[in-house]
């Protein structure tokens, strides 16, 4: 599956150097990483997963790098295209994927909205992330211009297909 990860130059060298990227939650807000483990959970995963694109939007699959919320502005990155197994990508949906830190329930449709789940009703609702066509596309968009996500356990260099540098924006 062609996928493309964003990375600071720093992971890229790694990748270079030990031939492999893993995952890690340095980055992650300490606030956001009950989430990043309830994903882990659903993949079995016991390391955090490299994230990637699969589609980042309707008119494109690789990722626009004129876009400003990658990197810090200024900050040199790395957009890496790989061809990775399939057998190991997760795809899911990034703007359910922002419910789910958002700490919300992920409704099929205005109707089935909860004013006030209990944390077990979202947790049960997040698994929606991974239904590529979940949902009501007047409530939710249409499928076919949702921007999906893919999480993989690791990142092999033998994978890369071609990189390019950039300053994020």
């Amino acid at each position: 599956m062609i996928l493309w990860t964003i990375q600071r130059v720093g992971a890229w060298q790694a990748l270079q150097q030990h031939g492999v990227l893993l995952g890690d939650m340095r980055r992650v807000y300490a606030y956001y990483r009950q989430f990043y483990r309830w994903l882990m959970e659903q993949q079995s995963l016991r390391r955090p997963p490299v994230w990637a694109w699969y589609a980042y939007d309707a008119k494109r699959k690789k990722p626009d790098l004129r876009c400003s919320a990658y990197l810090g502005r200024g900050e040199h990155g790395v957009c890496i295209e790989f061809n990775a197994p399939d057998d190991l990508v997760v795809l899911s949906r990034f703007d359910l994927w922002n419910c789910i830190l958002n700490d919300a329930y992920l409704a099929k449709d205005e109707q089935h909205d909860l004013d006030d789940p209990t944390p077990e009703q979202k947790r049960q609702s997040w698994r929606h992330v991974f239904d590529l066509n979940f949902g009501d596309p007047a409530w939710h968009g249409p499928p076919n211009e949702a921007w999906i996500q893919a999480t993989l356990p690791l990142l092999r260099l033998e994978w890369v297909r071609s990189y390019q540098h950039f300053k994020a924006r």
